[in-house]
C-alpha cells in the first residue's frame, strides 16, 4: 500500500505560540460578531459594516440612541448564546461612540495615518501635474 503525504499550504512560515493560543478567542469573538450582525439586520438596524470587534451603524438622529442601545443588547445576547451561558461574569462589555452630523468620527490613532495619506496624495498630485507640464512642452 502506498503512503500518501499531504501538506497543507497555509502561507504561514512560522508559528507563534501566542497566536495559536489566541485562535480560540478570536474565532469565538468572530462568531459573536457574525451572530450580532445577523440579529441587528433582523431588527432593522442599519448596519454599515463591521471592523474587527466593532460595528458601524447608521440611524436617523431621533432614533440613534435607541438603535445603539439595541445593538449593544444584541451583542451581549449573542455573546451569551455563543458562550452558552447566562453567567453575568461572562457578559460582553460594550461601549459606543455616537457621532452626529456634521461631526465626524475620529480615532486618535488614525489622525497621523490620514495626515500621511493626505500628504502622499498631495505629493502624487504635484508629480502628476509636473509630468503633464513636461509632456506638453
Amino acid at each position: 500500500m502506498d503512503a500518501v503525504r499531504l501538506n497543507m499550504c497555509t502561507g504561514i512560515t512560522e508559528f507563534n505560540a501566542r497566536s495559536i493560543g489566541n485562535f480560540a478567542v478570536q474565532a469565538t469573538s468572530a462568531d459573536i460578531l457574525r451572530l450580532s450582525c445577523v440579529w441587528m439586520h433582523r431588527r432593522s438596524i442599519e448596519l454599515c459594516g463591521s471592523v474587527h470587534d466593532a460595528v458601524l451603524i447608521e440611524a436617523p438622529i431621533d432614533r440613534i440612541e435607541a438603535d445603539v442601545a439595541l445593538a449593544e443588547e444584541i451583542m451581549r445576547r449573542a455573546a451569551r448564546v455563543v458562550l452558552n451561558t447566562n453567567d453575568k461574569r461572562h457578559e460582553l462589555r460594550t461601549s459606543a461612540t455616537i457621532v452626529k452630523y456634521p461631526d465626524r468620527y475620529v480615532d486618535k490613532r488614525g489622525v497621523k495615518v490620514w495626515a500621511d495619506v493626505i500628504e502622499l496624495l498631495e505629493q502624487y498630485r504635484q508629480s502628476q501635474t509636473h509630468q503633464e507640464r513636461a509632456h506638453v512642452k
